[in-house]
C-alpha cells in the first residue's frame, strides 16, 4: 500500500467509529443501566479519559506492530550490507494522551558487532519515521551534547 495521509473526511469517519465505542465503554464501566444518579460528571469524564488513553495506546501499538511486520524477517546492516535477523525490543513511549509499549524492530549484525534499528521505509534510510514529515532531524550534533534550538540556530541567545 502506498504511503498517504488520511483525508479530513476519513479522519472524521474514524472519529465517528470511535465515538460508537463510547456506548460500550459506559456499559463496561457502569453496567447495563448506565451510571447511577450518584455518579457525577467528573467521574464520567474520568471514565472517558481512561477509555481515550486505552484507545490511543491500542491503536498506536497495533499500527506500529503491523508496520514493523512489513519489514520482513531480515534486513541489511547499514554498515556492511549483511542480511540480519529482525527481532523486536519493547520500549515505553509517550504519545498525545497515552503511554504506549512499542515493539520496535531491532537487528544485530554479528559481522559489525552492532545493533541497528531498521527503517520502516527502505527508501528513507536514516529518516526517523516516528516524526511526521516536515519535522527536522534531532538537534544533537557530534555526540558532544551540543544542542541547538531550533536545529541550526544558537540556543544561547535565549
Amino acid at each position: 500500500m502506498a504511503t498517504r495521509k488520511l483525508t479530513p473526511e476519513e479522519l472524521q469517519d474514524v472519529a465517528r467509529f470511535a465515538k460508537q465505542w463510547g456506548k460500550i465503554i459506559v456499559k463496561q464501566a457502569f453496567g447495563e443501566k448506565g451510571p447511577g444518579l450518584d455518579v457525577d460528571f467528573a467521574q464520567m469524564e474520568e471514565v472517558a479519559y481512561a477509555a481515550a488513553q486505552g484507545l490511543t495506546a491500542g491503536a498506536i501499538e497495533a499500527a506500529t506492530a503491523q508496520q514493523g511486520q512489513q519489514l520482513g524477517e531480515r534486513q541489511p546492516c547499514p554498515t556492511c550490507g549483511k542480511l540480519c535477523t529482525v527481532a523486536s525490543a519493547e520500549r515505553p513511549f509517550h504519545v498525545k494522551g497515552a503511554k504506549v509499549q512499542l515493539r520496535e524492530p531491532k537487528c544485530y549484525c554479528p559481522t559489525c558487532r552492532r545493533d541497528f534499528f531498521p527503517s520502516a521505509s527502505a527508501a528513507e534510510t536514516g529518516h526517523a519515521r516516528l516524526q511526521p514529515d516536515g519535522v527536522g532531524p534531532d538537534c544533537v550534533h557530534g555526540g558532544g551534547g551540543e544542542v541547538t534550538s531550533p536545529c541550526g540556530q544558537d540556543s544561547s541567545s535565549d
